[in-house]
């Protein structure tokens, strides 16, 4: 496992708790399945802690752009799976993909060369005679025919047939089955690169894109480890804080304003060193208004507990700091999740103030609800901002 997460993103503890940073998702090597949650309770390992866990994860992956399929199961749905997310990610792949074949299977022409005693299409000249200078009534043709034997329904059927020796829910393993009915006069395909690389979408295909996109997930994260001879890994690895804020910037792009919302936009730099520019600064968020930057958001993935001094720590507020004297803005957020057990029910849970010769630069610490509706926690954010500014002016 460490080969695969890192050496120092996975520790194993005296008391045998297994602990991974920066990452959520799941790792697979052959039968073991490790499933990595975000951390949502101070202090808890209760197994409806858990579960939550896993609710919010996906909640997080499906409001972030990190997953191109929208079809989300309810709550109830998703509790047969126990929180795995790997079965869970079958289950949307496989209905998203039988919704589209119950519309119309994609099918298109696939050009054909046989060696026929009928002329049908166009005759190849050069095979013909290559292969056929003895036997007379034989033809090399080559023709257009409309099948459902295209490449990408090759694809969908080889990964299909994969899935279904990885599944271990009965559900899933019914309607992997129930697919290859539709793809009977499919043949299969040795994937690689080039393979996927090959598919072109247009306005008679795109909407089979996203159900792709999927298939090429379960491709590209399952591969043979070659320091481990004939094992399969299989794994799906997010950094839990790049989720996190693109799961903040989408929550604040809902809202609909007279704002610009920028996601690691606009670069500047901190220094120059003999003519070049140094340390690049990228802050999560941004909110700008005709060109000017009237706040500046920053997403950290962490436990931050005022009241238990579980405190902002030094480099964060550095790092503010920094983006406060180069982007020439005194708004500032520093947002975080707020864990199960925080007492705190307020969003803002405290202000740093700091004091310099172009005025205060305030950095306010949010604390979100991830249980949040999307929409609903962009519309509380942008009423934070604007009480900022109203205090600042």
């Amino acid at each position: 496992m460490k080969g695969i997460i890192g050496e120092n993103k996975i520790n194993l503890q005296a008391d045998g708790t297994l602990l991974i940073s920066h990452y959520v998702g799941f790792v697979q090597v052959n039968k073991t399945r490790l499933l990595i949650y975000p951390k949502i309770a101070i202090n808890s390992v209760k197994e409806r802690d858990f579960n939550k866990a896993f609710e919010i994860l996906i909640r997080l992956l499906s409001n972030s752009e990190f997953f191109s399929v929208k079809r989300i199961s309810s709550p109830l749905t998703i509790g047969k799976y126990k929180g795995d997310l790997l079965e869970l990610f079958i289950e949307i792949f496989i209905d998203e993909l039988l919704v589209l074949f119950n519309r119309d299977i994609n099918r298109n022409y696939n050009l054909c060369l046989e060696n026929q005693s009928f002329i049908k299409g166009k005759i190849d000249f050069a095979e013909t005679v290559k292969y056929n200078s003895y036997r007379k009534h034989l033809h090399y043709v080559r023709y257009d025919q409309f099948t459902e034997n295209i490449i990408i329904n090759r694809i969908f059927k080889t990964v299909i047939l994969n899935l279904i020796n990885r599944t271990t829910v009965k559900e899933n393993k019914m309607k992997l089955n129930k697919s290859l009915l539709w793809l009977e006069d499919v043949e299969t395909v040795r994937l690689n690169n080039d393979i996927w690389k090959s598919v072109k979408f247009s306005h008679l295909n795109n909407q089979y894109e996203p159900v792709f996109n999927m298939a090429k997930l379960f491709y590209y994260n399952s591969s043979p480890n070659l320091n481990k001879g004939d094992e399969m890994v299989f794994s799906f690895l997010v950094p839990l804080n790049q989720l996190f804020e693109r799961y903040l910037f989408e929550a604040i792009k809902s809202y609909k304003s007279s704002f610009t919302v920028n996601y690691q936009r606009p670069v500047r730099y901190l220094a120059r060193q003999d003519g070049i520019n140094k340390l690049m600064l990228k802050p999560d968020i941004t909110i700008t208004e005709n060109e000017s930057i009237k706040y500046i958001i920053d997403a950290k993935y962490k436990e931050v507990d005022i009241i238990n001094n579980t405190n902002v720590s030094q480099s964060d507020v550095y790092q503010m700091l920094a983006y406060s004297i180069i982007y020439e803005c005194n708004n500032i957020a520093l947002v975080y999740p707020k864990f199960l057990g925080d007492s705190n029910s307020e969003i803002v849970d405290s202000e740093i103030i700091i004091d310099t010769n172009y005025g205060q630069v305030i950095i306010k610490i949010l604390k979100i609800d991830l249980e949040t509706d999307k929409k609903e926690l962009g519309e509380i954010l942008h009423r934070v901002f604007n009480s900022l500014e109203r205090k600042t002016i």
